[in-house]
């Protein structure tokens, strides 16, 4: 290799890890990368996995499948099997991380291939990691062994950075993938996502190259390019072009370490904006490729050569959009609390509801005034925000395909539409009228395997609303942080103390986890009360927030703006203390009543500025109360994507069907909704959204491959595992 040459080579995961280790030089920066970025890389890699999982030829012949390429990455190589990062060290270390969450989640689910296949990509002899960051190592030790990495005031950011990471993939990989998709995920990871290495001669040409990459000016964006296309069609008005471009980037520019807030704003006009309703493909193009889409569609944008005045009015209502954007961009970076209207923008933006800004957008006319348009973002937030926790009351799935469908096929069609204010807030009530379900039917609802920043949500909501009724401080944001506040459960996991009240330790489980069983507590308070009795630890909850502390006896006597507050909101037989009489089944559906009545507060149509109509009654005059409506039925693109949701729908399974999974010569035995849900037959109540999570209840265990697990009974009492009943569908072109 020339003193200078510079080689480029294609590595899969495989190859790329395997018996090599990656090192960072002096001038590498901490790892940096947040929320957004890995939800959005184990999105998008999860996303692709369905992809190629649902083509039966590629999962025939996995060498066919295309490959997911992640990037480019710079190194330079000073002896065998030991490389130094110039640039990729951000993705490499999430990387490192998710195999890391990969092999835990492996071993618990007793999958030895799957844990050697990891175990060849996370070490290089079984005691070194592959990034080698020394610096990193006591927090990957802590992930690696499965226990919690306790952050100190030594702390560098990127440990502190890096435990925050991987506690967010944990999560998330379990709301993205089924436990029987495990394997075949780890080997598609392995195997099928793809780096290009580009190999510098040494440590100073890697440096020089560093300088070149980071301080000589960045690359041509999409954004640049759709610049430069409307510049070369504007003619003598290439200034006046040129200077609204450049105030509608100041007006994005509200933090400056984030390069990428044009590009989003502009795709998200284009999607709010300019997409075709109902049209896949543009919001595919526009998401990967937005000035190709520009250019391809000319036409329909009305950009017509040769009349600059087109261009010119485009950018125009661009810079327009950005202005009256502004306020809605700094919602999603700060939450402010003296009665700041748009406090959902932050809530929805922190719950992975990005989208968002697409359906803000659709809203907003660029000619509307800064007033009208901040109201109908704050109208528009929070009737998200309201779908949000009605999809987690029922139990649906809330992930990134969810809340897409939400914005693409219902909201941007109907505000595109809207003019006014009084327009969106109709339009929002009309849906909010059709929702199916109620909060009060979430009577069993609580921690799942999956949920746990969901569950946090409702209770940190709930918890505030409480605090700032009674006038005291507090901060949401406190309570929305796992390890300022962790989630208490009133019961400790011992069984043996209420056996004789329930026998079933089902029940037990599936009652403890309610939302009526939990809480939230200061973490230090927590530690020190570890797994004490309730009858003692609600002492110590009265020096809490006011919905532990209530179950202390006497917390109201000297507060009467408390006991205001429980009197308006005819709370008296929910909002009390509670004394050793009382059963845990009793204290939990109390609690559970409790929390039920707070969210309906909380999300009440008209608090937040929808107000529902109510119908006229036959004779003409106002009812004194609206009819009580059916519940709609939820279909699956609104409901349920589960394998079991699938056969549902396709009628491979019909709506009622019971199960059985038998488990340490126990048999746990469950029924089958009409939308796929899962109900435990010790339970009842609320569903269980998929198959694992009803598992791990039932077996007690942290995870379970519920397709394989539960089976049905056949005519002649043979028992067929749901796995196989899909496959036969599946070959049956049923599914």
């Amino acid at each position: 290799m020339g003193a200078d040459e510079i080689r480029s080579q294609g590595f899969n995961l495989n190859e790329l890890f395997r018996d090599v280790t990656y090192e960072i030089d002096y001038y590498q920066r901490d790892y940096t990368w947040g929320e957004e970025e890995v939800r959005t890389l184990l999105r998008d890699l999860c996303e692709s996995f369905r992809n190629w999982s649902g083509d039966s030829l590629y999962r025939r012949r996995p060498h066919t499948a295309p490959q997911y390429f992640l990037g480019p990455f710079v190194y330079h190589e000073p002896s065998r099997n030991r490389r130094y990062l110039v640039d990729g060290q951000q993705r490499f270390v999430t990387l490192h991380m998710l195999f890391l969450q990969l092999r835990l989640w492996a071993q618990e689910a007793g999958d030895p291939q799957t844990v050697d296949q990891l175990n060849r990509v996370i070490t290089t002899d079984g005691k070194h990691f592959c990034v080698g960051i020394t610096d990193h190592d006591p927090v990957l030790r802590a992930i690696s062994e499965g226990r919690k990495y306790e952050t100190g005031t030594g702390d560098s950011l990127s440990r502190r950075n890096l435990w925050a990471r991987s506690q967010q993939m944990e999560s998330q990989l379990v709301e993205e993938l089924d436990a029987e998709e495990l394997h075949h995920f780890t080997e598609w990871l392995l195997k099928r996502v793809v780096l290009v290495g580009i190999r510098a001669a040494g440590p100073d040409h890697g440096y020089r190259m560093f300088e070149t990459m980071n301080d000589r000016g960045a690359r041509l964006t999409a954004v640049d390019l759709l610049k430069s296309h409307l510049l070369s069609n504007v003619g003598a008005g290439e200034e006046q072009l040129n200077a609204q471009w450049q105030e509608m980037l100041r007006e994005l520019s509200t933090d400056r370490d984030d390069p990428q807030a044009a590009s989003r704003f502009i795709k998200a006009y284009l999607l709010a904006r300019c997409a075709r309703e109902g049209d896949a493909d543009d919001r595919r193009q526009i998401t990967t490729n937005l000035n190709v889409w520009v250019r391809h569609n000319a036409a329909h944008l009305g950009l017509i050569t040769g009349r600059p005045d087109r261009f010119l009015e485009f950018v125009q209502h661009l810079l327009n959009s950005a202005r009256l954007y502004r306020p809605f961009l700094a919602a999603t970076r700060t939450l402010k609390r003296e009665g700041d209207r748009l406090e959902t923008v932050f809530y929805n933006e922190r719950n992975g509801l990005g989208a968002q800004s697409v359906a803000v957008l659709a809203a907003i006319d660029p000619d509307d005034q800064p007033t009208d348009a901040k109201d109908k973002c704050r109208l528009v937030a929070a009737y998200i925000d309201r779908w949000y926790a009605l999809r987690i009351l029922q139990d649906l799935p809330v992930q990134s395909a969810d809340t897409d469908s939400l914005v693409h096929s219902e909201l941007v069609p109907l505000l595109r539409r809207c003019r006014t204010v009084s327009d969106v807030a109709s339009a929002l009530a009309g849906l909010v009228a059709d929702d199916g379900g109620a909060i009060r039917d979430a009577v069993t609802l609580g921690l799942r395997g999956n949920n746990a920043h969901q569950i946090r949500y409702l209770l940190a909501r709930a918890t505030a609303y409480v605090e700032d009724a009674c006038r005291r401080p507090y901060d949401v944001l406190d309570y929305l942080d796992r390890e300022k506040f962790h989630i208490e459960h009133l019961w400790a996991n011992h069984h043996h103390r209420v056996r004789q009240e329930i026998p079933d330790k089902v029940v037990f489980r599936s009652l403890r986890n309610q939302l009526g069983g939990l809480g939230l507590l200061m973490g230090r308070e927590n530690s020190s009360l570890n797994d004490l009795p309730l009858t003692e630890k609600i002492a110590h909850y009265a020096r809490g927030n006011v919905l532990l502390g209530i179950m202390a006896d006497g917390y109201d006597r000297r507060n009467p703006v408390l006991r205001e507050f429980i009197k308006t909101h005819q709370l008296d037989k929910l909002l009390r203390p509670f004394g050793a009489r009382d059963t845990m089944t009793a204290v939990i559906r109390t609690r559970q009543d409790l929390y039920l009545r707070l969210f309906e507060h909380i999300w009440e149509p008209g608090r937040l500025g929808l107000p529902v109509p109510t119908p006229p009654a036959p004779n003409g005059t106002a009812p004194t109360a609206a009819p009580v409506r059916e519940p709609q039925r939820r279909t699956a693109a609104r409901g349920r994507r589960t394998q079991v949701a699938q056969m549902i729908q396709a009628q491979v399974l019909k709506a009622g069907t019971r199960i059985v999974l038998a488990y340490r010569s126990t048999e746990h035995w469950a029924t089958i909704d009409e939308d796929g849900g899962i109900i435990l037959a010790a339970t009842g109540g609320t569903p269980y959204g998929r198959v694992d999570e009803a598992g791990a209840v039932a077996r007690g265990t942290k995870t379970c491959q519920g397709m394989n697990e539960w089976h049905v009974e056949d005519e002649t009492g043979a028992r067929i595992s749901l796995r196989t009943v899909r496959d036969r569908a599946v070959d049956a072109g049923l599914l």
